[in-house]
C-alpha cells in the first residue's frame, strides 16, 4: 500500500488535467520522474533539477514571488544531495534485507543469544535510519515534481503551496544533515564538561565560572537537564575547576568539539586600573551513560582507589561535617575524578564511577581513533598559542572559532547560551574534514 499525501493527490489531479489536453504529454518529463527513483541517480543528473531551478526563477519573477527562493532551491538541492553522500544508501538496503532474514530465523537465540541481540539492535538503528532518508527522498522528488508542474501551468497557488512545502523541506535537511555528522555511537549520549583555569589568575578563575553558566543556559535551552557535580572554589572569585553533567540526547554530539582552550580578552574588574586582561580555560568533554544502561568501561574493583574527604563549598546539614566527597583514581591509568556536591557520599561515588567510566570510555575512542588532538594527555598548553576559540570584549566586541571561522558580534547573546551557531559550524567543519580523509 503506497502512502497517499495531500500533495501526492493535488500532484495527480494537475497531471489529469494536463494529460487531457490536445497537446500529447510531456513523455520526458515523465521519464525524469522515472530516472530519479534512485538515489544515486539523484546525485549524478543535478542538471535536470537545476533545469527546474532557473524556471522556477523566471516564472516566480512574473508571479510576484520572493527571489529567495531560487537560492531556497539550491540550498535543498546542495543539502540532499550531501545527505546522498553521507552513506550508501543502497547497500544498507541490502544490509537490511538480509539482517531481516537472519533475525527471522527461529534457532538464533538457542544458537547465540548475544548475536541476536546485537543483530537486533543493527537491524533497528538501519530501519530508522533508512526510514528517515527514504521519507526525505520521497519529499524531495515530490517537490521537484510539483516545481516541473508549476512551471508549465504558470500556477500561482500551486507556486505558493510549494513555496511553503519548501522552506518546512529545507528546515528539515538541514537539522537532518547534522545528525548524519553525528554517527558514532557516542554521539547519542549525554556528557561531562570539565573546566580547569589556566593562566590569567583570577581572571581565570572568574571565566571558568562565566563558561560553566553559558553551557548551563545552553543545555537548559535545548531541554537538557544539567548539574554542577564538582567545583573547586578559587582563592579570589570563581572557580579553579568545574564539571558539568549535561542528560539528553545528542549533548555529546553537540558539544564533543567544544574541547579546547578558551580564550578571554576583557578590561579586568579586578585590576584596580582598569588594564586589559587576557586569561584561558581548558575544556574536556566526554560521552556519558545512564545509571541504568550497562557500563560504557567495565572496571575491576582492584584496579581503582577511593578516598574520601570533607566537602568544599557553604555547605548546608552534614555537608562539611562529613567526609561525603569521593576522589577515585584507576591506578592502570593514572585517570582521577571527584564528586562532591551530591547529598551522600553514596550518591557522590556512584556520579564518581559514572565519570570514571565516561574518562575511561573517551580515552578508549581516542585510541581506537587514533586522535592526534587527545583532550587529556596531549591536550595543548592552556595559554597563548593554542585556544581553538576567542571572546573579546575589549577594545570591540568579537567571539571567533579559530577553526572554523565562525563568528559573531553579539558576545552577550552567545555568553547566555547561544552557541548553536558555533557548534553547527564545527560539526560541518570537522565532518569535513572527515570526509577528506575518506
Amino acid at each position: 500500500m503506497h502512502h497517499i499525501t495531500s500533495r501526492s493527490i493535488a500532484l495527480l489531479t494537475r497531471c489529469t488535467r494536463i494529460s487531457s489536453r490536445s497537446a500529447p504529454p510531456n513523455r520526458h518529463h515523465l521519464q525524469s520522474v522515472t530516472v530519479h527513483r534512485h538515489p544515486a541517480h539523484c546525485c549524478s543528473q543535478p542538471q535536470l533539477w537545476n533545469a527546474s531551478v532557473s524556471r522556477w526563477a523566471s516564472t516566480a519573477s512574473t508571479s510576484g514571488a520572493t527571489p529567495s527562493l531560487n537560492e531556497s532551491y539550491s540550498e535543498t538541492t546542495r543539502l540532499f544531495e550531501l545527505i546522498s553522500s553521507r552513506a550508501n544508501w543502497p547497500a544498507l538496503q541490502t544490509e537490511r534485507g538480509s539482517l531481516r532474514k537472519q533475525c527471522e530465523d527461529e534457532t538464533l537465540w538457542e544458537r547465540d543469544p548475544n548475536k541476536a541481540v546485537e543483530l537486533g539492535k543493527r537491524l533497528k538503528a538501519l530501519e530508522e535510519s533508512l526510514e528517515q532518508y527514504e521519507d526525505t527522498k520521497r519529499r524531495y522528488e515530490e517537490l521537484r515534481e510539483m516545481v516541473d508542474l508549476a512551471q508549465e501551468e504558470q500556477d500561482t497557488a500551486l507556486l505558493t503551496e510549494v513555496s511553503t512545502d519548501l522552506q518546512d523541506l529545507l528546515s528539515d535537511l538541514q537539522k537532518y544533515s547534522l545528525q548524519l555528522l553525528m554517527s558514532s555511537e557516542a554521539d547519542q549520549n549525554g556528557c561531562f564538561i570539565e573546566f580547569r583555569a589556566g593562566a590569567g589568575g583570577a581572571e581565570a578563575c572568574d571565566w571558568v565560572h562565566m563558561l560553566v553558566r553559558m553551557y548551563e543556559r545552553w543545555a537548559v535551552a535545548q531541554g537538557h537537564s544539567v548539574k554542577l557535580v564538582d567545583e573547586l572554589k578559587g582563592e579570589i572569585a570563581g572557580l579553579k575547576s568545574a564539571t558539568l553533567h549535561v542528560d539528553g540526547p545528542y549533548a555529546y554530539g553537540w558539544c564533543k568539539h567544544e574541547a579546547g582552550v578558551h580564550r578571554f580578552v576583557r578590561q579586568s574588574p579586578f585590576d584596580s586600573n582598569e588594564r586589559r586582561h587576557t586569561s584561558f580555560v581548558s575544556l574536556q568533554v566526554f560521552p556519558a551513560t545512564s545509571s541504568t544502561s550497562e557500563p560504557l568501561v567495565e572496571i575491576q574493583p582492584h584496579e581503582i582507589k577511593i578516598e574520601v574527604m570533607r566537602a568544599q563549598g557553604a555547605g548546608g546539614q552534614h555537608v562539611n561535617t562529613t567526609e561525603s566527597a569521593v576522589r577515585i583514581v584507576h591506578i592502570p591509568t593514572g585517570t582521577m575524578v571527584t564528586c562532591q556536591n551530591q547529598r551522600s557520599q553514596h550518591q557522590n561515588r556512584a556520579v564518581a564511577m559514572q565519570m570514571l567510566q565516561s574518562k575511561l570510555y573517551q580515552r578508549q575512542l581516542r585510541e581506537q581513533a587514533d586522535a592526534k588532538s587527545a583532550q587529556r594527555d596531549n591536550l595543548d598548553p592552556n595559554a597563548w598559542g593554542s585556544q581553538i576559540r576567542s571572546y573579546v570584549l575589549h577594545p570591540y566586541k568579537m567571539i571567533k572559532d579559530l577553526r572554523t571561522g565562525h563568528d559573531r558580534s553579539d558576545v552577550e547573546n552567545v555568553l547566555d547560551g547561544d552557541l548553536e551557531g558555533f557548534m553547527e559550524a564545527a560539526l560541518v567543519h570537522f565532518g569535513n574534514v572527515e570526509q577528506q580523509k575518506i
